[in-house]
């Protein structure tokens, strides 16, 4: 808020383009990597990564018709933008010149952040690659770490082939050299690992439920770490997914106000337990590199995204740069649900409970604030946007999450006066609109009562305005997690931080567990069989 052509030979992982109707700027999706069979490639130029050497050092050798002073080694970030049969994705985020047949270059990659990429060389100040690229890291080679300890993920049914790419978990990933070996498996021992860190098997009525995993991955330094992976394991008939968990996160421009914030945003996510996630502020690529670090799939935009650990087998045309919206397969076709994700406009000047608190505003006045902001515009055009899949929510049900930088009209009321500068009852529109298209605020139909359970989200390190002398920072809700749909039923709902350590108040955050400087909505959903056909 305010404060390839190239494939690898063992394994693929997809990054895909998507044209772009309402978005600012490119759309990307990340789906994980799956074992395929290996194709040889006649390798007759060579580029090799010396990763002993600082700075980072890489060594070509090409024969002399694909020789040029114009070729170029170009570093990408390995979880998207790659490019693709000659055409630029995104920018590299280092390049170089490659004159000659053979030569070394170096790269100060210590301007860039730590983690896996992508060098590509690539021929005469173009994007088709002469050879393929080079996997390798940035992190430190003298230390070695899982994100967690233990980490659950996508189930698995007996009787059914399975696949799971766990090699993002680790900080230095992306290095070839990283081997990775399962050590324990309880049970009939049915699940396996590749060197590259790609679990899969087909369990068996004789495995354990849950199946529990002891994965250790040794680098080429001799360096190892272990994690303990939890497989959830159902019955041969039953449903994959019975319950589903899903969070509103703001990732607080990226993460980069928090240090280490891709370790934390991947601890935090994991450790909530969360099935899908709506992102907000991910700067166009942060939810592709979440996706990669816990083997999920993302669907990205320019600032907002939707990660899920179960398969986005469908992107749908959200109409707004304020939205993106997925079809996600929770049991192939047996179980379906569509995800948006909202980010609606953030202005300082006209955002209501500063009107309230500051600005000594009435309710008309701020109302028309709320106008002026384009954020009910926003809302309608959301609202718009979801009429035909709200109105086929008792087939597939319809969720929304997202940060409306706005509060909620069933926040505000006589009663709640005294948390929100005396305002009393204020028909915030945005919530409003919501409510009027179908869909249920799922925190305050678990919380009815906004005295007693008032679920702010904003902020969690914000408790003065410097802006405005160093006043009490109005709390609100601002984060929501609506839903529509005969076929799903609240179990919980909850606005989920690491309290422990206790985060330190702004501008003294930079060291903070917690990556946000919001309260992240969670809630749990299960499915209910509504016996209605989905055609």
């Amino acid at each position: 808020m305010r404060l390839s052509i190239w494939l690898p030979a063992a394994v693929t992982a997809f990054v895909m383009p998507l044209a772009a109707i309402a978005a600012e700027g490119p759309i990307w999706n990340y789906t994980p990597a799956t074992v395929e069979e290996e194709k040889p490639y006649p390798l007759k130029n060579m580029l090799t990564w010396k990763y002993y050497k600082k700075p980072t050092t890489f060594y070509y050798n090409l024969t002399s018709d694909t020789a040029s002073d114009t070729n170029w080694l170009g570093v990408f970030h390995d979880y998207g933008g790659l490019p693709v049969n000659g055409t630029k994705g995104m920018d590299p985020a280092l390049w170089v010149y490659a004159p000659g047949e053979k030569g070394t270059v170096r790269l100060e990659t210590e301007k860039i952040p730590p983690g896996p990429y992508k060098a590509y060389l690539m021929a005469n100040d173009s994007y088709v690659p002469i050879v393929p690229p080079v996997d390798f890291h940035t992190g430190k080679q003298d230390n070695v770490r899982f994100y967690t300890l233990i980490q659950t993920i996508r189930p698995a049914r007996i009787g059914e082939y399975w696949t799971y790419d766990m090699s993002g978990m680790v900080n230095i990933a992306s290095d070839v050299k990283n081997f990775y070996f399962l050590i324990y498996c309880n049970g009939d021992h049915w699940a396996h690992s590749t060197r590259g860190g790609i679990l899969f098997g087909r369990p068996t009525k004789h495995s354990r439920r849950p199946t529990n995993l002891a994965v250790k991955v040794k680098t080429r330094r001799g360096l190892h770490h272990y994690i303990e992976v939890v497989i959830p394991l159902r019955k041969a008939h039953e449903p994959l997914a019975p319950r589903i968990r899903v969070m509103s996160l703001n990732l607080w421009q990226g993460g980069k106000n928090v240090d280490d914030f891709h370790a934390r945003q991947i601890h935090q996510i994991s450790k909530a337990d969360v099935d899908v996630v709506s992102l907000q502020e991910t700067e166009g690529t942060h939810a592709l590199r979440l996706a990669r670090g816990l083997g999920w799939y993302a669907h990205q935009t320019a600032d907002v995204a939707i990660i899920s650990r179960y398969p986005i087998v469908e992107t749908i045309n959200a109409t707004t740069s304020k939205a993106a919206a997925v079809r996600i397969a929770l049991d192939g076709d047996r179980q379906d649900v569509i995800v948006w994700a909202a980010h609606l406009s953030e202005r300082h000047s006209s955002y209501g409970p500063y009107g309230f608190c500051f600005e000594g505003k009435d309710g008309a006045a701020v109302l028309q604030a709320e106008h002026d902001s384009g954020r009910v515009a926003e809302a309608r055009e959301l609202a718009a946007a979801m009429k035909p899949y709200l109105a086929n929510a008792d087939k597939v049900p319809v969720l929304l999450a997202g940060d409306f930088h706005s509060p909620s009209h069933l926040d505000y009321t006589e009663a709640s006066a005294g948390m929100h500068c005396g305002a009393g009852a204020v028909d915030w529109p945005a919530s409003r609109i919501m409510a009027e298209a179908g869909l249920k605020d799922v925190y305050r139909e678990a919380h009815p009562d906004p005295v007693t359970h008032p679920g702010f989200t904003w902020s969690i390190i914000k408790k003065n305005n410097t802006e405005h002398g160093g006043r009490p920072e109005p709390q609100d809700r601002i984060d929501f997690v609506y839903y529509a749909g005969a076929g799903l039923r609240m179990v919980d709902s909850e606005q989920w931080a690491s309290d422990i350590p206790k985060p330190k108040m702004f501008p003294n955050h930079w060291k903070n567990m917690w990556p946000s400087d919001h309260r992240a909505p969670v809630t749990t959903f299960e499915f209910i069989d509504s016996g209605k056909d989905k055609s």
